[in-house]
């Protein structure tokens, strides 16, 4: 059968007893095969020496239209240039998904402690669509459909993120010989990104501290110890009962987690360590803030949209209320160096000379700045809804 192709053509196809093969009027290569199921996957045909052959491209829906034109197009400028495709995208090492898993392992993991970020982003951006397609192949159409994609459903920032770290794959990649060109280079950003300057009024954050009740352990403990410390998401996240002095009351986070690499001393003052009290332990399990037992805790976008409409907020994320908690601090009197201590930040009141020779870890003064950041919090949170 031969049509023009189309995406309600495609979407319109009806399984029948045999499955059959619809070939574009327009590109007599390329078609979409229907099988009885109501499966639906594209294929590209060609002669690579005595034999003819054919070539899977993508299942419908997960790949589009113009996604399956545009590989089965790339298929045969390969098959002129003397290359069979089906033969050359066996290569296991060159497949998408593992190349993406060798850039993780070797240059990811290394050097960015948000590489689970990353990870997480091309998996699903990336490794999903296009995961078991030659690496080789992927061109800028592909690239351009996925941030397109982001921007449809108003992720505009997401899409940034895309580009930044599919940019950086092809780089390390051509630094590798795997590929000869990087299909990223010279795209532009597709949304202008503005510094985020959020800060909950305090309405709003009764009102989120108030709506965390209805969250569980560990999202609902987690919103309040965040605000309670002043820390970073990742860094809270990732919590170990090992990092935690009891006796001394404070939270050690170790150089190799802070985003900085920087070590930093987080005094616990009573507020806080009445969270932790609440807090389960599990067997052979040293994370504080887990669901699995086996990883940290993750999943924080639907929780903060579940928050967002129980107290009748908007416009705000996790990293906002760390925001808030400086502002806050710097209301109830403390100084600016002093929440800069808190926040671990080492750029601004202190930098510079004085910031290679001023080692003092301001301990006692962070713990009094908390204290007090903590006692506005506890008024707003009833004791015995900790």
């Amino acid at each position: 059968m031969r049509k023009a192709l189309s995406d309600k053509a495609v979407s319109a196809a009806k399984p029948q007893a045999k499955r059959y093969d619809i070939r574009d009027i327009h590109f007599p290569n390329f078609g979409v095969r229907v099988s009885p199921n109501g499966g639906k996957s594209f294929f590209v045909s060609y002669r690579h020496g005595p034999k003819q052959r054919r070539m899977k491209i993508g299942t419908y829906p997960r790949t589009s239209l113009s996604v399956a034109r545009a590989k089965a197009m790339d298929a045969l400028r390969q098959v002129d240039e003397g290359i069979d495709p089906a033969g050359r995208r066996r290569q296991p090492g060159l497949l998408v998904d593992a190349v993406v898993k060798d850039f993780i392992r070797q240059y990811a993991k290394p050097r960015n402690r948000t590489w689970k970020d990353t990870q997480n982003m091309l998996e699903r951006e990336l490794v999903t669509p296009f995961g078991q397609c030659d690496i080789r192949t992927i061109t800028r159409a592909h690239f351009l459909e996925v941030m397109d994609a982001a921007i449809d459903r108003g992720a505009g920032y997401r899409a940034n993120r895309i580009l930044r770290n599919v940019r950086k794959l092809f780089n390390w990649c051509l630094e590798r010989g795997i590929v000869e060109t990087n299909p990223a280079q010279g795209i532009k950003a597709p949304v202008e990104e503005e510094a985020r300057d959020r800060v909950l009024s305090e309405d709003e954050l009764r009102r989120v501290v108030t709506a965390r009740r209805n969250e569980s352990y560990p999202f609902g403990p987690f919103v309040l110890l965040l605000l309670a410390t002043a820390q970073r998401r990742g860094e809270l996240a990732e919590l170990n009962w090992s990092e935690i002095n009891f006796d001394n009351a404070t939270w050690e986070i170790p150089s190799a987690r802070s985003k900085n690499k920087r070590a930093n001393v987080v005094p616990l003052t009573s507020f806080a360590l009445s969270i932790l009290e609440t807090m389960p332990r599990f067997a052979n399990c040293n994370y504080v803030f887990t669901t699995t037992r086996k990883t940290a805790v993750s999943g924080f976008s639907k929780m903060l949209a579940r928050i967002s409409e129980l107290s009748g907020t908007k416009d705000w994320h996790l990293h906002d209320l760390r925001r808030t908690a400086a502002s806050g601090m710097a209301q109830v009197g403390v100084a600016p160096h002093v929440v800069e201590k808190v926040l671990n930040h080492w750029s601004g009141i202190i930098s510079g000379v004085a910031a290679v020779y001023n080692r003092y870890g301001y301990v006692s003064e962070k713990r009094e700045a908390l204290e007090k950041w903590n006692a506005f919090l506890e008024g707003l949170e009833p004791k015995d809804a900790l």
